[in-house]
């Protein structure tokens, strides 16, 4: 089961201690209240429990369809994501080699995210970011 969005703790002190513990999580929004994974290409290379800790920490998943993209599924396996079935809809992560239908798009929930976007043939920058709560 895909990670979920979940409401914050009232506790200022909870949320620093989280924001800090965690070599993989990030923090952006308004008051940085919104996590989200970075991805270490360390990752490729290193056994650090604590890096292959977070995806399985939160639990998440993803699904490659239309492509064949060993670099990034090994970046994923080894931050902890779990493999789902390319028909499976239980993934927080979807990496495709073509362009998504319409459809396909609507259908998202807010906390699955895809790196194809429409009229787009790449996505700028280097980081991808997956939100994780």
């Amino acid at each position: 089961m895909p990670a979920v969005v979940r409401e914050k703790e009232d506790s200022e002190s909870s949320s620093e201690d989280e924001q800090g513990e965690h070599p993989c999580i990030a923090w952006s929004g308004i008051s940085r209240t919104i996590p989200v994974i970075v991805f270490l290409p360390e990752a490729v290379v290193s056994k650090n429990r604590r890096i292959c800790s977070v995806g399985e920490r939160y639990n998440m998943s993803f699904k490659i369809v239309r492509t064949d993209s060993r670099l990034v599924r090994r970046i994923l396996i080894n931050h902890g994501f779990h493999e789902v079935h390319p028909n499976s809809n239980n993934f927080n992560l979807m990496w495709t080699g073509s362009h998504l239908k319409p459809y396909l798009l609507h259908s998202l929930q807010e906390f699955q995210k895809v790196n194809h976007f429409p009229r787009y043939a790449e996505i700028p920058g280097v980081l991808l970011l997956v939100s994780v709560l």
